[in-house]
């Protein structure tokens, strides 16, 4: 193949090279997603909500621009986390309730639903399963409950029943919508 020894210097520099510069960027490299996340919920407690969800945003749209990654990159950096994309969107919601954006917030909810839809999982421990699926359906309770609180809402996602609302009556704390027959956890019952 090469029948030069200066030949074989030359392919070992820029090996070498390629492997340090790969080497400094993985050295260097900082989860974004990771920390937009944890920003967004530090802002969240703060109370400055429009700062939060551009947070919680941006970590959505790492988790979303990840999934395009080139080879090289998806063999040296780690892939972003879908758990956290939906914990993401989750976030979101909760400042849009708490920003009364309601219809906003329900598409954060569904959202955070497609990404963990709370089953469907293969080739992870039973522990994590366990904890996306526990996730999942605390995301469905709340998307329940704002639907209880918000007829209007839920008549628009045709999750209500046309002109009967709650009658101005607060949602059970103990009624687990993950528990009731239907799109509930059919083991539960």
């Amino acid at each position: 193949m090469f029948k030069r020894p200066r030949t074989w210097l030359l392919a070992g520099l820029v090996s070498g090279l390629l492997l340090i510069w790969y080497g400094i960027g993985l050295a260097m490299w900082t989860d974004q997603q990771v920390m937009f996340y944890n920003a967004g919920l530090q802002l969240y407690k703060q109370g400055d909500l429009e700062n939060a969800y551009k947070a919680f945003e941006l970590s959505v749209t790492v988790y979303k621009r990840g999934q395009n990654m080139t080879y090289w990159q998806r063999l040296i950096y780690p892939k972003p986390s879908a758990e956290l994309a939906a914990l993401a969107d989750f976030q979101k919601g909760k400042v849009l309730i708490r920003a009364q954006q309601i219809p906003a917030a329900v598409d954060a909810f569904k959202e955070s639903l497609q990404i963990n839809p709370g089953n469907g999982y293969s080739g992870i421990s039973v522990d994590d399963a366990n904890r996306l699926k526990s996730e999942a359906y605390t995301v469905k309770y709340d998307l329940e409950l704002l639907f209880k609180n918000n007829p209007e809402q839920a008549e628009k996602q045709g999750k209500g029943k046309p002109g009967k609302g709650n009658n101005g009556s607060k949602p059970v704390p103990g009624n687990d919508p993950s528990t009731a027959p239907g799109k509930g956890n059919r083991d539960d019952i």
